[in-house]
């Protein structure tokens, strides 16, 4: 059985004090090259650009190992 990671997306996050992080979000599949879709056996891992483990709280909440809560901010919108 193969696993396969492969880097979905970054997020852009900060803290109440207004530092920023980024957060790299990966998708780990048990079985390499099948669908694009995810599988059952999927899961994501998601960590900051310095390689700290981080945790989703919801879609826009996220917290580090220390215990401190991020926020998403929001995609810029260029009109």
């Amino acid at each position: 059985m193969a696993i396969s990671t492969r880097r979905m997306s970054d997020v852009l996050a900060s803290t109440d004090s207004g530092r920023l992080y980024r957060i790299e979000v990966f998708l780990r599949a048990d079985e390499a090259g099948a669908s694009p879709m995810p599988l059952a056996a999927s899961r994501y891992i998601l960590r900051t650009s310095e390689g700290d483990p981080v945790v989703a709280l919801d879609d826009r909440r996220y917290r580090l190992k220390s215990g401190e809560v991020l926020t998403a901010l929001s995609p810029r919108q260029d009109t």
